[in-house]
């Protein structure tokens, strides 16, 4: 396929084209074909888009603007020596959506579908939003005669096949196409990288705080707080910390310690709690230890484990 001329591209993308429907797959297939040959015939192949526009079903004209959406999103990526389509598609829209919906009875068919890519490309910016909005209006000035007579006439334009066919096609179109304005990143709502990193590296300093003293961190969190901190906070965390080095040391040691006889205790609690012999035994520990006692209850006190 790459030893192909500018004539037998072209009848292999018409080719394509006629054959195009709803689905992803045979969508991507087009895109591919398209995005090979753009460098060398993006013109060529351009036209061919303009002439299926004209001469296809309306079925496949809808099918042909929403290939047109997946083709101009993967070219933008590549520029427009690689891929010209976008520039392409911007010089043309007018005379392209004037073909997938006509201002006829029978247009109105296709005239939702389009309103809905125009949007979605308004939205994403991938065509100029002043080019799509003037489209916009034009189909907004349309009127369509919705009588019965006319509805009678569609639903002999049409099989059964047909009608079930375009029904399924335009609920895989505007699925896709609602996936695609669901992903779409909104750049005023993304953190950047110095508002994430601050608060992220103050939990975890606040999260090793000593139970005693919840104002202060733990030095271990100091070490791992400065490692992250630019240098002129650094030194100012440096004096503040020389400063009650030797309290906080002799305070850290000890809560260190209270820790751990802490942890051997409670792992030496029953699971059916503390009997009457342990309860006195804590309150004499306590008197020892000059702590306050707390009242004395009858119930037994128990612990979940």
């Amino acid at each position: 396929m790459s030893s192909f001329d500018p004539f037998e591209t072209r009848i292999q993308f018409i080719n394509l084209l006629r054959k195009l429907n709803a689905s992803q797959q045979s969508i991507q297939k087009v895109t591919s074909f398209a995005i090979n040959y753009g460098a060398r015939c993006g013109e060529d192949l351009w036209e061919c888009v303009i002439e299926q526009c004209n001469k296809g079903t309306l079925n496949t004209r809808i099918n042909i603007l929403y290939f047109l959406d997946t083709l101009v999103e993967e070219s933008l990526a590549l520029g427009p020596s690689e891929a010209p389509y976008g520039m392409l598609l911007t010089r043309d829209l007018k005379t392209l959506v004037d073909s997938v919906v006509p201002d006829t009875n029978a247009g109105k068919l296709n005239l939702k579908s389009a309103r809905q890519i125009l949007e979605s490309w308004r939205l994403r910016r991938v065509v100029d939003p002043g080019v799509v909005g003037d489209v916009l209006k034009s189909l907004e000035g349309r009127k369509y005669d919705s009588g019965p007579s006319q509805k009678r006439t569609h639903e002999h334009a049409f099989s059964k096949t047909d009608i079930v066919r375009r029904m399924e096609e335009d609920r895989e179109r505007h699925k896709r196409l609602r996936e695609r304005i669901w992903i779409l990143p909104i750049p005023s709502l993304l953190p950047s990288k110095n508002t994430v990193a601050a608060p992220t590296t103050l939990s975890s300093s606040t999260s090793n705080a000593s139970p005693a003293t919840p104002a202060s961190p733990h030095p271990s969190s100091l070490v791992s707080l400065s490692q992250h901190q630019p240098q002129s906070l650094h030194l100012s965390a440096s004096v503040s910390a020389g400063a009650g080095a030797g309290a906080e040391d002799d305070m850290a040691v000890s809560e260190s310690a209270l820790d751990v006889e802490f942890e051997q205790i409670w792992d030496r609690v029953p699971e059916e709690g503390l009997d009457d012999d342990d309860i006195l035994q804590m309150r004499a520990d306590m008197r020892r230890a000059k702590l306050e006692i707390a009242p004395t209850s009858t119930a037994p006190i128990q612990t979940d484990v």
